[in-house]
Parts: structure tokens; C-alpha cells; sequence
């Protein structure tokens, strides 16, 4: 497929975007790979949104059991297999706290649809739809490399995200793998 003008991109994207800015309900199931310098480990994922209330669960990121991470107004908590159960803040906290992994909770609620968080800086390059093909932001890297059509919505299906080591932090790479996108709207 020939690569549309610029200008018709950036409208195709000023659609595709106000779309999806909308979903505030959805479901996904896949997996998940996580790599922190040499070390690594893998998850099936299953994440639900309703409006501002999150629930992430993680099934063998740590050779035991489950995890199960709830997000809303009043906080997170967490609890693992064994009936642990953790408080913070953000699941980004707790998530750092039980796995290492110090994944960007919060602007994967964006990522995941497809989309900058909004507004803090972003560099983005898009596919001949004008969809993200990669996103530059807060110092990730976000490379979409398959989409689903769901609905009347296009939703990643494969994407990878890597981040730099720093002084603050080790060099991180993600892979999600979306295997399915339901109760989208």
C-alpha cells in the first residue's frame, strides 16, 4: 500500500485517535515478556478497565501462582498467590515492589489503546493507516507491530517497549503479546 501524504495521515490519525480516546471499558488477555538487563521473566496477562478502576492480573511472572493488582481512586493493592496482600500508592509501585519490573502502569493505560499519554511530550511516527507505529515518550520507546480490528476499533495486538538504562534505572524491555481484546466501548 502507498504511503498516503502527510497531511491525510495526520487526519487519519486525528480520527483513529479521538476514537479510541473514548474507550474508558475494556478487557484484554495475552502475555507478557519482561527483560531488566540479564534478567527476564514471563507472564500471562489479563487486564480489565472499567472507567478508573484497573485490575491487572499476572499468572507465573515469579515460578509461583498468580498476582492480582487492583487500581482506583483510593490506591492498589495487591495480592499474590499465598494471599500476600501489599498496599501503595499505584500498581506501578506495587508492581516494582513484588516483580523488579518497573513498567510504566500508568501510560501503558494509553499505550495499550494505541495512544500518547496526553499532554506530555511526545515524538510519534505512524503507518500508512495512521495509526502509531512508534512512540517516543518519557524516555520509553514504543513499537506497535500488529494491530486487530475490534469493533469499529483498531487496537494493538503486538507491541514492545524498551527504555535506556540511566542513572535512575537499568535498561527494560516489555513485549505484549494481545491474544484477545474484548467488552471494548
Amino acid at each position: 500500500m502507498a504511503r498516503p501524504p502527510a497531511a491525510e495521515l495526520e487526519q487519519l490519525w486525528q480520527g483513529h485517535a479521538a476514537t479510541l480516546t473514548s474507550l474508558t471499558y475494556w478487557e484484554l488477555r495475552g502475555r507478557l515478556a519482561v527483560r531488566v538487563d540479564e534478567r527476564g521473566g514471563q507472564a500471562a496477562l489479563s487486564w480489565s478497565r472499567e472507567a478508573a478502576r484497573h485490575v491487572i492480573r499476572l499468572n507465573g511472572p515469579f515460578g509461583s501462582g498468580a498476582v492480582r493488582i487492583v487500581q482506583d481512586s483510593s490506591g492498589a493493592r495487591l495480592q499474590d498467590a499465598e494471599n500476600r496482600e501489599l498496599a501503595a500508592g499505584s500498581a506501578e509501585e506495587l508492581l516494582l515492589l513484588y516483580t523488579g519490573w518497573n513498567l510504566p502502569v500508568v501510560n501503558l493505560d494509553w499505550w495499550l489503546r494505541g495512544l500518547p499519554v496526553p499532554e506530555l511530550d511526545a515524538e510519534r511516527e505512524l503507518d500508512e493507516a495512521g495509526r502509531l507505529r512508534v512512540l517516543r515518550q518519557q524516555g520509553w520507546e514504543v513499537q506497535y507491530q500488529q494491530y486487530a480490528r475490534i469493533d469499529r476499533y483498531d487496537l494493538p495486538q503486538r507491541l514492545t517497549l524498551t527504555r535506556a538504562a540511566d542513572t535512575a534505572a537499568p535498561a527494560m524491555e516489555a513485549r505484549f503479546v494481545i491474544d484477545r481484546w474484548q467488552r471494548v466501548k
